[in-house]
């Protein structure tokens, strides 16, 4: 088994190198002292701000105590803060109070084209048209997810309904569990999880193997528990970090997991299809008269 290399925390090197700092570096020093959770969400210009030395001063500080970059920096504070020396891991936030309309939009689109580039790298279509096969052949299909992936399996939900298919989703996870322990080998389960660690979803898979109950995956592409117990795996790429403001790339990516999916059941069977869908039209978009007659 590989060992792990013990690399220590950035509050110890700030500690023991305190003294030897400049006047401008030890008021990051001190700030990142009183605030470590707070400074392991923020980048070089809001550290800058907080504690109220120049974003040079916060360059010369790292660079002082032998961090090779800021991004180290916060690695290693993300140790002290969170017990974790594991880049997925470290707050994805780069928190900034002055940032600029104009920024934030160009800088979420060139992340969404930059995650989309990564994921139609991952994706394998030969998953994809496993996991059709087997939603198609399956008895009843259950979706399990929490947080931004339930929201994700609530959408996958709205799309099998639309086609007939026999699915189950609810936000509630005690019920997802006890679903869980009621599905059989003729049904088929699809669990949602970016990081494939959450306990809920992992107690899911554990009961579904037990039960013989085939399992398809939507997890970021790493050796993760909920990977290795499904039968067929859908891997998105790790775009983010577990810790972050809310799921964005990672939830587009599942997003756009689910229309493939769907698109490939509609192609499948293309008149079914549009039969199905005309129906669900049908029943849910009511005629708007125009007439303002009471």
């Amino acid at each position: 088994m590989e060992e792990k290399v013990q690399v220590e925390g950035a509050l110890y090197a700030i500690n023991a190198q305190y003294d030897l700092l400049s006047d401008s570096e030890k008021k990051v020093a001190s700030y990142v002292l009183r605030e470590p959770k707070k400074t392991v969400h923020f980048n070089v210009r809001e550290l800058s701000k907080q504690s109220g030395a120049s974003q040079a001063a916060v360059i010369r500080f790292c660079k002082h105590l032998n961090f090779t970059s800021f991004s180290n920096f916060k690695l290693r504070l993300a140790r002290d803060v969170f017990g974790n020396y594991d880049e997925r891991y470290v707050p994805d936030f780069e928190l900034d109070s002055e940032t600029s309309p104009s920024v934030v939009i160009h800088s979420v689109i060139q992340r969404f084209q930059h995650s989309f580039n990564a994921l139609e790298r991952c994706l394998d279509g030969k998953e994809l048209e496993k996991a059709v096969s087997l939603i198609q052949s399956a008895h009843s299909t259950f979706l399990f997810g929490v947080g931004a992936s339930g929201v994700v399996a609530f959408d996958f939900m709205q799309k099998l309904v639309r086609l007939g298919i026999s699915v189950f989703y609810t936000h509630d996870t005690d019920l997802q569990l006890t679903a869980a322990s009621t599905m059989r080998k003729e049904d088929c389960a699809c669990i949602l999880s970016y990081s494939g660690e959450n306990d809920t979803m992992v107690a899911a898979a554990k009961q579904l193997k037990r039960s013989g109950t085939p399992i398809i995956s939507v997890t970021m592409d790493s050796d993760n528990t909920l990977r290795r117990l499904s039968d067929i795996s859908i891997v998105i790429p790790a775009s983010e970090r577990i810790y972050r403001q809310g799921a964005s790339t990672s939830r587009i990516n599942q997003l756009a997991v689910i229309d493939m999916l769907y698109s490939l059941m509609v192609a499948g069977n293309l008149d079914a299809s549009i039969e199905a869908i005309e129906q669900t039209m049908a029943v849910t978009h009511r005629h708007v008269s125009t007439d303002n007659t009471p």
